[in-house]
Order: C-alpha cells, then sequence, then structure tokens
C-alpha cells in the first residue's frame, strides 16, 4: 500500500491593507461624497415642461437655440438652460416693462385691516 500524498495548502493571505479600515475620518469621507454627488445629481437633474406661448415667440427662442448650438457645440439641453436662468435674471425688468394688467391682489395685512373696519362698524 502507498502513502497518500499530502494536500498543499495555500498559505493565507499576506496583504491586510486591502480591507478599508472603518475610522472616523473615512466615514467623513464617505460621507461628504455621498453629499457631492447628491448635489451633482441635483444640479444635472432634467425636467421636462410645457408652456403655452405665441409661435413667434417659440420660433425665436427655438432659432436662438440652435444659432447658439451650432456656434460653441455646447448641448442643446445647456444652451436652453442657460437662455432661462438669463431670462430668469431678466425678470424684474420684464415685470416692469409688461406693467400690471390686473388689480393688484391685496396683501394679508390689507385683509386684515379690512376685517378690523368691518367689525368696528
Amino acid at each position: 500500500m502507498s502513502a497518500a500524498k499530502p494536500e498543499r495548502m495555500t498559505p493565507p493571505p499576506t496583504d491586510d491593507d486591502d480591507d478599508i479600515e472603518v475610522t472616523r475620518e473615512t466615514l467623513e469621507a464617505q460621507r461628504r461624497a455621498q453629499q457631492a454627488k447628491e448635489i451633482r445629481d441635483a444640479r444635472d437633474a432634467k425636467t421636462r415642461r410645457s408652456w403655452y406661448t405665441s409661435a413667434a415667440a417659440a420660433d425665436a427662442f427655438q432659432a436662438v437655440v440652435d444659432d447658439i448650438h451650432h456656434a460653441t457645440r455646447v448641448p442643446k439641453h445647456e444652451v436652453v438652460a442657460a437662455l432661462l436662468q438669463a431670462a430668469v435674471e431678466q425678470a424684474p425688468k420684464v415685470e416692469k416693462r409688461l406693467g400690471p394688467k390686473v388689480a393688484p391682489m391685496r396683501s394679508v395685512r390689507d385683509v386684515r385691516d379690512v376685517s378690523r373696519v368691518t367689525r368696528a362698524e
């Protein structure tokens, strides 16, 4: 009878540095990375909206988007976002130019003052 060959065992791993050590610093770094990702995701989130406007205004807007896109090769969604942001910045001027079309609504203070007068009468 022949003796059975002993089974060779692989040596134990020698590199324990592959495991991430859990410390306050690593947890804080993970938290900061998660916050940065959430901020990027929120900034990069896209939406679709629908407003009715005149055909002339829509055509002019589309032409400007196309012109800027072709001149800069910036994606159209970024061009639209930049134009909308510029419009937001110009809102006070536009509001002033359009002026009030209807009587301004009463403020909450005006309504309270009227109710006091009504009760006193």
